[in-house]
């Protein structure tokens, strides 16, 4: 070891050592620091079940993320198709003042931000009215038309369905000032109450677990909500400690008066969809994705592509259809125009009329009714099934 105490006599070695170590510590510190705060994920702890392992979440057809390096090729040399940037929308929303008793209305707002109206309510499904959905504002992806609903002409919300903690669903700026605004109630899978509460302090929020379910009193009765399972996963830091720390989900919505609405969040193609139809029945209006896709052997393991989501439709059985997840920011490969082209292909091979499944632009109103035959269902009272706030 003569040898190494000779080296470790010179001055540059002693110093090169001392700054490596000093950089390394530097880099483990900025990296939890960042973790811990600017791309913080929601946690939960809680006891073993078939979906969470007592740290991790999980699917038991486990989304294959690709690796870090599959990621950077990808980031690097990627070769997006064109998406156009508007800068007003065609449609303009038709919010009636008051919702008849068994009716509903839902108005693309943006990608998956829905405002859905029935019995009484104004429920946001993952607000985002941002410029970016990025950590933060000065980078990432870039909005390429407005918000069909300008902030200030958004009526009051009473709820707000947060299906998980992607930057592109969970906005914290959007959350904060509803925060201020509305003070809503949110209704959030397993771990992100923590989150939210970091970062909009104390807030009115109820944790459920897939298939747990949830009631909102209106002055007409009960709205009841429950947590469906999803193939999808949750962080907001790639790193595999903080990956799958709080739970994701959609959302099916029933109303005392027999509307039943089911919004997915985001999921790949996945037999939850026909188990759905089978537990909670067929929804008058189902909210599926239908972009971020390619490349097909990476992007689209976590998300439906638009045939699938044809087919989820189908699964489904649903009355109506509205797409969501396209056109506002581009987050995967293909063009605005091959989404469309993609998802009339898959209506026409799947023999789904375009007017039953609709693939609306921001501002779009939809209506419809109950089906016949389900008015009157049973709804719990609020509390039931809940897990936490």
């Amino acid at each position: 070891m003569r040898w190494l105490r000779t080296v470790w006599r010179r001055r540059w070695v002693r110093w090169s050592v001392c700054v490596a170590s000093g950089m390394a510590v530097a880099a483990y510190g900025a990296n939890l620091l960042v973790a811990q705060t600017l791309c913080r994920s929601g946690e939960w702890f809680g006891p073993v079940t078939d979906h969470f392992d007592g740290r991790h979440f999980h699917v038991a057809d486990e989304v294959e993320q690709g690796s870090f390096l599959r990621a950077l090729e990808w980031f690097c040399f990627r070769e997006p198709g064109p998406y156009p940037v508007v800068a007003v929308n065609e449609d303009v929303p038709e919010l009636a003042g008051e919702v008849a008793p068994g009716g509903w209305e839902a108005t693309m707002v943006n990608h998956s931000t829905v405002l859905l109206r029935l019995h009484g309510l104004n429920v946001l499904t993952d607000p985002v009215w941002s410029d970016r959905v990025s950590p933060v504002q000065w980078s990432g992806p870039k909005r390429c038309r407005p918000a069909g609903i300008a902030w200030e002409d958004l009526p009051k919300v009473d709820a707000v369905l947060l299906s998980h903690d992607h930057y592109d669903h969970f906005d914290v700026e959007t959350l904060q000032r509803l925060v201020k605004r509305d003070n809503p109630l949110f209704i959030v899978p397993l771990g992100m109450k923590s989150l939210l509460e970091y970062h909009c302090g104390r807030a009115r929020v109820r944790e459920i677990d897939w298939w747990q379910e949830t009631a909102v009193e209106t002055a007409a009765g009960p709205v009841a909500v429950t947590l469906t399972p999803a193939k999808h996963y949750s962080g907001r830091y790639r790193s595999e400690e903080w990956k799958n720390r709080s739970l994701w989900g959609g959302f099916f919505i029933r109303s005392h008066d027999g509307v039943k609405v089911y919004f997915a969040g985001d999921s790949a193609w996945t037999p939850f969809f026909a188990e759905i139809r089978e537990r909670l029945g067929e929804p008058d209006l189902a909210v599926l994705s239908i972009g971020a896709y390619k490349p097909l052997d990476f992007i689209a393991k976590a998300h439906l592509t638009p045939q699938q989501a044809v087919k989820a439709f189908k699964a489904l059985g649903a009355v109506r259809g509205m797409a969501c997840h396209f056109g506002t920011w581009q987050l995967a490969d293909e063009s605005l125009q091959e989404t469309l082209d993609d998802f009339r292909a898959g209506l026409s091979s799947e023999g789904v009329q375009e007017d039953a499944f609709v693939a609306p632009f921001n501002g779009k109103t939809m209506k419809g009714r109950a089906a016949e035959g389900c008015r009157g269902e049973e709804v719990a009272s609020p509390g039931k099934g809940e897990v936490g706030g």
